[in-house]
Protein backbone atom coordinates (compact mmCIF):
# COMPACT_ATOMS: atom_id res chain seq x y z
CA UNK A 1 0.00 0.00 0.00
CA UNK A 2 2.90 2.38 0.63
CA UNK A 3 3.50 3.03 -3.08
CA UNK A 4 -0.13 3.78 -3.85
CA UNK A 5 -1.31 7.32 -4.51
CA UNK A 6 -3.73 8.56 -1.87
CA UNK A 7 -6.98 10.25 -2.90
CA UNK A 8 -8.64 12.12 0.00
CA UNK A 9 -12.43 12.45 -0.30
CA UNK A 10 -14.67 14.26 2.18
CA UNK A 11 -18.38 13.96 2.87
CA UNK A 12 -20.46 15.80 5.47
CA UNK A 13 -23.58 14.02 6.75
CA UNK A 14 -26.00 13.18 9.52
CA UNK A 15 -28.03 10.00 10.06
CA UNK A 16 -30.67 11.04 7.53
CA UNK A 17 -28.21 10.87 4.64
CA UNK A 18 -26.56 7.54 5.44
CA UNK A 19 -28.52 5.47 2.86
CA UNK A 20 -27.66 7.89 0.04
CA UNK A 21 -24.05 8.14 1.15
CA UNK A 22 -23.78 4.36 1.00
CA UNK A 23 -24.73 4.51 -2.70
CA UNK A 24 -22.21 7.27 -3.38
CA UNK A 25 -19.42 5.25 -1.75
CA UNK A 26 -20.50 2.13 -3.66
CA UNK A 27 -20.05 4.10 -6.88
CA UNK A 28 -16.53 5.10 -5.85
CA UNK A 29 -15.68 1.49 -4.99
CA UNK A 30 -16.99 0.15 -8.29
CA UNK A 31 -14.82 2.54 -10.31
CA UNK A 32 -11.74 2.54 -8.07
CA UNK A 33 -8.31 1.67 -9.43
CA UNK A 34 -5.86 -0.69 -7.74
CA UNK A 35 -3.22 1.98 -8.32
CA UNK A 36 -4.70 4.25 -5.64
CA UNK A 37 -5.87 4.18 -2.07
CA UNK A 38 -9.05 6.16 -1.51
CA UNK A 39 -9.35 7.69 1.94
CA UNK A 40 -12.96 8.66 2.57
CA UNK A 41 -13.40 10.98 5.53
CA UNK A 42 -16.96 11.31 6.79
CA UNK A 43 -17.58 14.46 8.80
CA UNK A 44 -20.65 14.10 10.97
CA UNK A 45 -22.77 15.20 13.87
CA UNK A 46 -24.91 12.74 15.84
CA UNK A 47 -24.27 9.70 13.67
CA UNK A 48 -25.62 6.54 15.31
CA UNK A 49 -23.45 3.54 16.08
CA UNK A 50 -25.63 1.51 13.73
CA UNK A 51 -24.98 3.89 10.86
CA UNK A 52 -21.24 3.85 11.50
CA UNK A 53 -21.32 0.05 11.58
CA UNK A 54 -23.18 -0.17 8.25
CA UNK A 55 -20.96 2.34 6.47
CA UNK A 56 -17.86 0.65 7.87
CA UNK A 57 -18.83 -2.48 5.95
CA UNK A 58 -17.86 -0.57 2.78
CA UNK A 59 -14.17 -0.61 3.69
CA UNK A 60 -12.02 -2.34 1.07
CA UNK A 61 -8.30 -2.98 0.65
CA UNK A 62 -7.93 0.26 -1.28
CA UNK A 63 -10.96 2.17 0.06
CA UNK A 64 -10.60 3.25 3.68
CA UNK A 65 -13.39 4.99 5.58
CA UNK A 66 -12.78 7.24 8.56
CA UNK A 67 -15.42 8.91 10.75
CA UNK A 68 -14.75 12.33 12.23
CA UNK A 69 -17.12 13.63 14.89
CA UNK A 70 -17.39 17.34 14.31
CA UNK A 71 -18.95 17.82 17.74
CA UNK A 72 -15.55 16.93 19.19
CA UNK A 73 -12.90 17.59 16.54
CA UNK A 74 -14.41 20.80 15.19
CA UNK A 75 -14.81 22.37 18.60
CA UNK A 76 -11.32 21.29 19.64
CA UNK A 77 -9.53 22.50 16.52
CA UNK A 78 -11.62 25.52 15.57
CA UNK A 79 -13.49 26.57 18.68
CA UNK A 80 -10.64 28.09 20.64
CA UNK A 81 -9.38 30.15 17.73
CA UNK A 82 -12.78 31.23 16.45
CA UNK A 83 -14.83 31.75 19.59
CA UNK A 84 -17.02 34.37 17.95
CA UNK A 85 -18.72 31.83 15.69
CA UNK A 86 -22.43 32.00 16.42
CA UNK A 87 -23.60 28.86 18.19
CA UNK A 88 -26.27 27.91 15.68
CA UNK A 89 -23.73 27.52 12.91
CA UNK A 90 -22.14 24.60 14.74
CA UNK A 91 -25.31 22.64 14.04
CA UNK A 92 -25.18 22.81 10.25
CA UNK A 93 -23.15 20.11 8.53
CA UNK A 94 -23.14 22.13 5.30
CA UNK A 95 -20.60 24.55 6.78
CA UNK A 96 -18.06 21.87 7.64
CA UNK A 97 -16.49 21.84 4.17
CA UNK A 98 -15.34 25.41 4.71
CA UNK A 99 -13.04 24.27 7.55
CA UNK A 100 -11.51 21.16 5.97
CA UNK A 101 -8.23 22.92 5.15
CA UNK A 102 -7.71 24.10 8.73
CA UNK A 103 -8.75 20.83 10.34
CA UNK A 104 -6.64 18.60 8.10
CA UNK A 105 -3.42 20.55 7.71
CA UNK A 106 -1.57 17.43 6.54
CA UNK A 107 -3.49 17.57 3.24
CA UNK A 108 -2.70 19.98 0.40
CA UNK A 109 -5.55 18.96 -1.90
CA UNK A 110 -8.86 17.14 -1.50
CA UNK A 111 -12.25 16.35 -3.00
CA UNK A 112 -15.52 17.30 -1.36
CA UNK A 113 -18.75 15.51 -2.39
CA UNK A 114 -22.31 15.88 -1.20
CA UNK A 115 -23.89 12.60 -0.12
CA UNK A 116 -26.49 12.77 -2.93
CA UNK A 117 -23.92 12.09 -5.64
CA UNK A 118 -22.76 9.08 -7.61
CA UNK A 119 -19.42 8.76 -9.37
CA UNK A 120 -19.23 7.21 -12.84
CA UNK A 121 -15.45 7.30 -13.17
CA UNK A 122 -12.32 6.66 -11.19
CA UNK A 123 -12.62 9.59 -8.76
CA UNK A 124 -8.83 9.92 -9.04
CA UNK A 125 -9.42 11.42 -12.50
CA UNK A 126 -11.24 14.28 -10.82
CA UNK A 127 -8.57 14.63 -8.13
CA UNK A 128 -5.80 14.97 -10.72
CA UNK A 129 -7.41 17.89 -12.57
CA UNK A 130 -4.88 20.74 -12.70
CA UNK A 131 -6.27 23.62 -10.63
CA UNK A 132 -3.99 26.03 -12.53
CA UNK A 133 -3.33 28.10 -9.42
CA UNK A 134 -6.99 28.46 -8.49
CA UNK A 135 -8.42 28.00 -5.01
CA UNK A 136 -10.89 25.38 -6.17
CA UNK A 137 -12.60 23.84 -9.18
CA UNK A 138 -16.39 23.59 -9.53
CA UNK A 139 -19.17 23.34 -12.11
CA UNK A 140 -22.12 25.71 -12.74
CA UNK A 141 -25.28 25.56 -10.65
CA UNK A 142 -28.09 24.64 -13.04
CA UNK A 143 -30.95 25.47 -10.65
CA UNK A 144 -29.63 29.03 -10.50
CA UNK A 145 -29.24 29.32 -14.27
CA UNK A 146 -32.59 27.66 -15.08
CA UNK A 147 -34.78 30.16 -13.24
CA UNK A 148 -35.02 33.90 -13.95
CA UNK A 149 -35.65 34.58 -10.25
CA UNK A 150 -32.39 32.95 -9.18
CA UNK A 151 -30.48 34.51 -12.08
CA UNK A 152 -31.59 37.88 -10.78
CA UNK A 153 -30.67 36.92 -7.23
CA UNK A 154 -27.15 35.77 -8.15
CA UNK A 155 -26.41 38.81 -10.29
CA UNK A 156 -28.25 41.57 -8.40
CA UNK A 157 -28.03 40.39 -4.77
CA UNK A 158 -24.69 38.56 -4.75
CA UNK A 159 -23.13 40.60 -7.55
CA UNK A 160 -21.79 37.53 -9.36
CA UNK A 161 -22.26 36.94 -13.12
CA UNK A 162 -24.56 33.94 -13.48
CA UNK A 163 -22.02 32.08 -15.63
CA UNK A 164 -19.50 32.32 -12.76
CA UNK A 165 -21.81 31.00 -10.02
CA UNK A 166 -20.99 27.40 -9.09
CA UNK A 167 -22.59 24.52 -7.22
CA UNK A 168 -20.67 23.62 -4.05
CA UNK A 169 -21.75 19.97 -3.86
CA UNK A 170 -18.76 18.78 -5.91
CA UNK A 171 -15.48 20.54 -5.22
CA UNK A 172 -11.79 20.03 -5.89
CA UNK A 173 -9.99 22.14 -3.28
CA UNK A 174 -6.44 23.45 -2.96
CA UNK A 175 -6.25 23.11 0.81
CA UNK A 176 -2.73 24.51 1.04
CA UNK A 177 -3.91 27.71 -0.59
CA UNK A 178 -7.00 27.82 1.65
CA UNK A 179 -4.65 27.85 4.65
CA UNK A 180 -2.25 30.32 3.07
CA UNK A 181 -4.98 32.93 2.62
CA UNK A 182 -6.52 32.09 6.03
CA UNK A 183 -9.83 31.31 4.38
CA UNK A 184 -11.54 30.03 7.57
CA UNK A 185 -10.68 33.17 9.52
CA UNK A 186 -11.84 35.38 6.66
CA UNK A 187 -15.09 33.46 6.40
CA UNK A 188 -15.78 33.73 10.12
CA UNK A 189 -14.99 37.43 10.11
CA UNK A 190 -17.37 37.90 7.20
CA UNK A 191 -20.05 35.75 8.83
CA UNK A 192 -19.85 37.47 12.20
CA UNK A 193 -19.82 40.97 10.73
CA UNK A 194 -22.31 40.52 7.89
CA UNK A 195 -24.86 37.79 8.51
CA UNK A 196 -26.30 37.76 5.03
CA UNK A 197 -29.80 36.81 4.02
CA UNK A 198 -28.90 34.18 1.40
CA UNK A 199 -30.53 31.25 -0.37
CA UNK A 200 -27.78 28.65 -0.35
CA UNK A 201 -25.87 29.19 2.89
CA UNK A 202 -22.27 27.97 2.47
CA UNK A 203 -22.58 27.85 -1.34
CA UNK A 204 -23.25 31.57 -1.52
CA UNK A 205 -20.50 32.42 0.96
CA UNK A 206 -18.05 30.21 -0.94
CA UNK A 207 -19.01 31.80 -4.26
CA UNK A 208 -18.55 35.28 -2.83
CA UNK A 209 -15.19 34.58 -1.23
CA UNK A 210 -13.67 32.45 -4.01
CA UNK A 211 -14.85 34.66 -6.88
CA UNK A 212 -12.06 35.11 -9.40
CA UNK A 213 -10.17 32.12 -8.01
CA UNK A 214 -12.29 29.27 -9.38
CA UNK A 215 -11.46 26.89 -12.21
CA UNK A 216 -14.74 26.39 -14.10
CA UNK A 217 -15.53 22.76 -14.83
CA UNK A 218 -17.70 21.19 -17.49
CA UNK A 219 -21.10 19.94 -16.46
CA UNK A 220 -19.93 16.31 -16.70
CA UNK A 221 -18.16 16.78 -13.34
CA UNK A 222 -21.34 17.84 -11.53
CA UNK A 223 -24.36 16.84 -13.58
CA UNK A 224 -27.23 18.40 -11.64
CA UNK A 225 -30.90 18.22 -12.73
CA UNK A 226 -32.12 20.74 -15.28
CA UNK A 227 -35.55 21.91 -16.34
CA UNK A 228 -35.03 20.12 -19.67
CA UNK A 229 -34.68 16.72 -17.91
CA UNK A 230 -32.44 15.36 -20.65
CA UNK A 231 -30.10 12.57 -19.53
CA UNK A 232 -26.43 13.44 -19.92
CA UNK A 233 -24.43 11.37 -22.39
CA UNK A 234 -21.20 11.13 -20.40
CA UNK A 235 -21.62 12.29 -16.80
CA UNK A 236 -18.60 11.59 -14.61
CA UNK A 237 -20.22 12.75 -11.37
CA UNK A 238 -24.00 12.99 -11.00
CA UNK A 239 -25.51 15.14 -8.29
CA UNK A 240 -29.18 14.75 -7.32
CA UNK A 241 -29.42 18.09 -5.58
CA UNK A 242 -32.34 19.98 -4.08
CA UNK A 243 -35.66 18.18 -4.56
CA UNK A 244 -34.67 16.02 -7.52
CA UNK A 245 -34.09 12.70 -5.77
CA UNK A 246 -34.43 9.31 -7.51
CA UNK A 247 -35.43 7.85 -4.15
CA UNK A 248 -38.48 10.17 -4.24
CA UNK A 249 -39.43 10.31 -7.93
CA UNK A 250 -39.40 7.84 -10.81
CA UNK A 251 -38.58 10.29 -13.61
CA UNK A 252 -35.40 11.96 -12.37
CA UNK A 253 -32.70 12.94 -14.81
CA UNK A 254 -29.81 10.42 -14.82
CA UNK A 255 -31.63 8.21 -12.28
CA UNK A 256 -30.40 5.01 -13.94
CA UNK A 257 -26.92 5.62 -12.57
CA UNK A 258 -28.18 5.92 -9.01
CA UNK A 259 -30.16 2.68 -9.12
CA UNK A 260 -27.27 0.85 -10.76
CA UNK A 261 -25.03 1.58 -7.78
CA UNK A 262 -27.87 1.35 -5.26
CA UNK A 263 -28.43 -2.28 -6.24
CA UNK A 264 -25.18 -3.08 -4.38
CA UNK A 265 -26.11 -1.13 -1.28
CA UNK A 266 -27.42 -2.68 1.94
CA UNK A 267 -30.02 0.10 1.83
CA UNK A 268 -31.44 -0.84 -1.58
CA UNK A 269 -34.76 -2.17 -0.28
CA UNK A 270 -35.18 0.80 2.03
CA UNK A 271 -34.50 3.22 -0.85
CA UNK A 272 -37.09 1.51 -3.07
CA UNK A 273 -39.60 1.66 -0.24
CA UNK A 274 -38.88 5.32 0.32
CA UNK A 275 -39.69 6.08 -3.31
CA UNK A 276 -42.86 3.97 -3.25
CA UNK A 277 -44.08 5.67 -0.09
CA UNK A 278 -43.32 9.22 -1.22
CA UNK A 279 -46.81 10.69 -1.18
CA UNK A 280 -48.61 13.30 -3.24
CA UNK A 281 -48.49 15.53 -0.19
CA UNK A 282 -44.68 15.13 -0.08
CA UNK A 283 -44.49 16.09 -3.75
CA UNK A 284 -46.72 19.10 -3.22
CA UNK A 285 -44.46 20.21 -0.39
CA UNK A 286 -41.47 19.96 -2.74
CA UNK A 287 -43.27 22.21 -5.21
CA UNK A 288 -44.09 24.67 -2.45
CA UNK A 289 -40.45 24.70 -1.39
CA UNK A 290 -39.30 25.41 -4.95
CA UNK A 291 -41.73 28.32 -5.16
CA UNK A 292 -40.59 29.53 -1.77
CA UNK A 293 -36.95 29.60 -2.93
CA UNK A 294 -37.85 31.53 -6.06
CA UNK A 295 -39.99 34.01 -4.13
CA UNK A 296 -37.27 34.48 -1.53
CA UNK A 297 -34.71 35.08 -4.28
CA UNK A 298 -36.72 38.05 -5.49
CA UNK A 299 -37.43 39.32 -1.99
CA UNK A 300 -33.71 39.36 -1.15
CA UNK A 301 -33.03 41.33 -4.33
CA UNK A 302 -35.82 43.79 -3.58
CA UNK A 303 -34.68 44.31 0.02
CA UNK A 304 -31.19 45.23 -1.19
CA UNK A 305 -29.56 44.59 2.19
CA UNK A 306 -27.50 41.59 1.08
CA UNK A 307 -25.92 43.53 -1.77
CA UNK A 308 -25.17 46.49 0.51
CA UNK A 309 -23.45 44.27 3.09
CA UNK A 310 -21.38 42.53 0.42
CA UNK A 311 -20.24 45.84 -1.03
CA UNK A 312 -19.27 47.02 2.47
CA UNK A 313 -17.19 43.96 3.35
CA UNK A 314 -13.42 43.80 2.94
CA UNK A 315 -13.24 40.23 4.24
CA UNK A 316 -14.14 38.99 0.76
CA UNK A 317 -10.89 40.21 -0.77
CA UNK A 318 -8.42 37.32 -1.20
Amino acid sequence: MTNLKEIPIFYSINDKYVPYLSVSIESIIENASDDNIYRIKILYQKLSKGSIKELSKLNRNNVKIEFISMDEDFTEKMGSEHTKLRGDYFTYTIYFRLFIAEMFDELDKAIYLDADTVVNCDIADFYHIDLQGNLLAAAPDTFATDNPETVKYVQDALGIPINKYFNSGVLLMDLAQFREIKFASRFLKFLNTYQLDVLAADQDYLNLMAFGHVLPLERIWNATPTIQKVDDSNPQIIHYCLFYKPWHYSDIQNEKYFWNYASNSNYYVLLRQERDLYSEEDKQNDNKNVHYLLEKALSVVEAGETRKKIESSRALEL
